[in-house]
């Protein structure tokens, strides 16, 4: 799949012929064959004109609107699934208790696996006897967790290997312009904190397209209790995946491919309307609600999409998850008069481009022996978890990188 992203604002994207004209002012950005291109992302002030509207619905094009902070807008559907008997048994699963418990339990395992195995490739190198001690307390809550029979208490283990692995996390950054204390979120108040978040909402949007495609519901989830607007099993789905982001994260950071001067540093007084409403309420953090228990310099370039060359590599964390699933937690304060830390220009322009290359890199897949593009990896879990829940596979497996 090749995705473009339209990130110059007060753009607008026009039909000509079979082509996508992106232009600005009069003058022309770029030109797209419609046959070329999967999936249209515009972040920001950009225009869909009438014409480019029926044209990418005619090409059948995924058309997503975000915010230039990464939060979800708006998507342009054309036809929703035809599969009602695959959502009427996901939301039978939903009601079966063992079901349920054997999904939570493989979501936990496997992100815990997934976690730990970052923290044991660092300690390696540290030898740091803190890390040492998350270590052994993140392989006891595993086994555990292997054990639990109970939906609450897997969840409870989720959300205490998160704590540790993020008590550990600042340990792997190895840039000392940047620094990591935990996770913090709307707003984000460094620049880690600010890539992460702009991380998870790239991810949530490319997990919520690919489950839109294989037919299931969205917002009926299993590890996530159902909320209002809330996209629960993406984010069921996106729970294996967010370890990826964080190491695509500190690659950036640490290959010094992110500075300083990529962020926007703001006062409350400084910040935009749109952006204090997103960080209280909608985009992908506020879409994700409390799941995660986790510009200056420069111009950037307009467009962005997967087949460009970037000199990026890439691959993910939470913080205390149970709010997202209606569980008593402590009061969050958030006050509006923070610092807040948002990606700039080019800092946004550095990630969409490492991700979307990313997206493309080829990873092994045990499920099926060979190595496919992590996208196709993302949409094949999605198609197993449909299997899973009309019983044609027995039990969920998680997907876990070596």
């Amino acid at each position: 799949m090749r995705t473009v992203v339209v990130t110059e604002q007060g753009a607008t994207v026009r039909a000509e012929g079979k082509f996508l004209v992106v232009e600005n002012g009069g003058q022309v950005i770029k030109r797209i064959r419609t046959h070329d291109v999967d999936q249209l992302v515009l972040m920001g002030s950009v225009t869909l004109s009438a014409g480019a509207v029926a044209l990418v619905a005619r090409s059948e094009i995924d058309t997503v609107f975000l915010t230039t902070k990464g939060n979800f807008r708006a998507r342009l559907v054309t036809r929703t699934s035809k599969n009602v008997p695959l959502r009427q048994r996901q939301w039978e699963r939903a009601w079966e208790e063992p079901f349920v418990r054997d999904f939570v339990r493989a979501v936990v395992v496997g992100k815990l696996t997934y976690q730990r195995q970052i923290l044991l490739r660092a300690q390696r190198d540290q030898k740091d006897p803190v890390m040492a001690d998350a270590l052994a307390r993140m392989r006891i809550l595993m086994e555990q967790a292997k054990r639990g029979d109970e939906v609450g208490v897997l969840r409870g283990y989720e959300g205490a290997g998160a704590a540790l692995y993020f008590g550990c996390f600042g340990k792997l950054v190895r840039n000392p312009n940047f620094s990591f204390h935990g996770r913090n979120r709307r707003p984000p108040r460094d620049p880690i904190n600010a890539a992460l978040s702009f991380g998870y909402a790239l991810l949530l949007n490319t997990v919520e397209t690919e489950v839109l495609r294989c037919g299931l519901d969205p917002y009926r989830g299993f590890f996530h209790e159902p909320a209002h607007g809330r996209p629960s099993l993406v984010l069921d789905l996106m729970e294996e995946l967010r370890p990826t982001i964080d190491l695509f994260v500190l690659r950036l950071v640490n290959r010094r491919q992110l500075g300083p001067a990529d962020f926007d540093y703001k006062s409350s007084a400084e910040r935009p309307v749109e952006s204090i409403l997103a960080s209280e309420s909608d985009g992908a953090e506020g879409r994700q609600s409390q799941t995660d228990a986790s510009d200056a310099l420069g111009k950037s370039l307009p467009i962005s999409d997967s087949q460009s060359r970037p000199t990026c590599d890439f691959e993910s964390p939470p913080e205390p998850e149970s709010a997202a699933r209606g569980e008593d937690v402590p009061f969050e304060v958030r006050s509006t008069d923070a610092p807040a830390v948002y990606l700039g220009e080019s800092g946004r322009r550095i990630v969409l481009t490492a991700y979307y290359k990313r997206l493309r890199d080829r990873v092994h897949y045990a499920a099926r022996g060979q190595s496919l593009e992590l996208r196709q990896i993302i949409r094949e879990q999605c198609y197993h978890l449909a299997r899973v829940i009309e019983g044609r596979e027995e039990a969920y497996i998680p997907f876990i990188p070596r």
